[in-house]
C-alpha cells in the first residue's frame, strides 16, 4: 500500500498501472502558504522557503504524521506498507519515515518510501537524533528519491542533500535525477518509479 499526496498524485499513480496495490490519495486541507505570498491552497504544512536550513512547520508535520499513522495502523500484517508523494507529499512521507527510523512510529511496519521532487523536513534534527539512536530501523526501508535537475520550486541541490543525509543514516536509498522541472508527470519519472517498485515489490 502507498499513500501519495496531494490528491493530484492520483493521476500519477494511475499511469503507473501496477497490480495488487491499494492506493490512498488524501487531499490536504486548505491553508495559506507563506512561500506563495499567503495564497490559500491545499497544503499539509506551511512553507516559508525550501532550503537545507529552512524553518519547518513542525506542528503541522507532526499532525499529518498522526493522520498517516491512523490510516495505516489497522492494516493486516501481511500488507506491505509504504508512503510516497510529489513535492510536499514527498516531504511528508520522508518526515514520517525519519520518525519511524528513530522509533517514534512503532505501531506500523514501514517498508517503502517514494519521494519525487521533495525535501526532508527537520533534517538537522534527524541527523542529531540518528547519532543517539541505537534501534534505528533505517536499513529496513527501501527509499527511492527522484528529482528534476531544473526544479525551480524545490531546488535540485536540496534533493541531493536529502539523499546524502538518508544514505549517511544507513538507509538503502536510490537517487535518480532527471532532466526537467518540478513537473513529475513525465514518462521518464513514471517509467523509473514503475521499474523501481516492480523490482522492490517482486511483481
Amino acid at each position: 500500500m502507498y499513500i501519495f499526496s496531494p490528491c493530484s498524485s492520483a493521476k500519477f499513480v494511475r499511469k503507473l498501472n501496477l497490480p495488487n496495490i491499494k492506493w490512498i490519495c488524501p487531499t490536504a486541507p486548505t491553508r495559506p502558504v507563506t512561500s506563495l505570498g499567503g495564497t490559500q491552497t491545499t497544503a499539509w504544512c506551511d512553507v516559508t522557503g525550501i532550503s537545507e536550513n529552512m524553518a519547518d512547520d513542525m506542528v503541522s508535520l507532526n499532525s499529518v504524521s498522526v493522520f498517516v499513522t491512523n490510516l495505516l495502523k489497522d492494516e493486516p500484517p501481511n500488507v506491505m506498507l509504504g508512503l510516497g508523494g510529489i513535492g510536499m507529499g514527498a516531504a511528508v512521507a520522508l518526515y514520517f519515515a525519519t520518525c519511524y527510523f528513530i522509533g517514534c512510529k512503532k505501531t506500523i511496519r514501514l517498508r517503502i518510501i517514494v519521494g519525487i521532487n521533495g525535501w526532508l523536513p527537520a533534517m538537522r534534527n534527524f541527523r542529531r537524533n540518528m547519532s543517539f539512536s541505537y534501534t534505528s530501523l533505517a536499513p529496513s526501508v527501501q527509499i527511492l528519491l527522484t528529482h528534476g535537475t531544473s526544479d525551480a520550486i524545490v531546488p535540485f541541490q536540496v534533493g541531493n542533500i536529502c539523499f546524502d543525509t538518508l544514505r549517511a543514516a544507513g538507509c538503502p536509498v536510490t537517487f535518480t535525477p532527471y532532466e526537467g522541472d518540478h513537473h513529475a508527470n513525465v514518462p521518464q519519472v513514471i517509467n523509473g518509479v514503475r521499474s523501481w517498485l516492480t523490482m522492490n515489490l517482486h511483481f
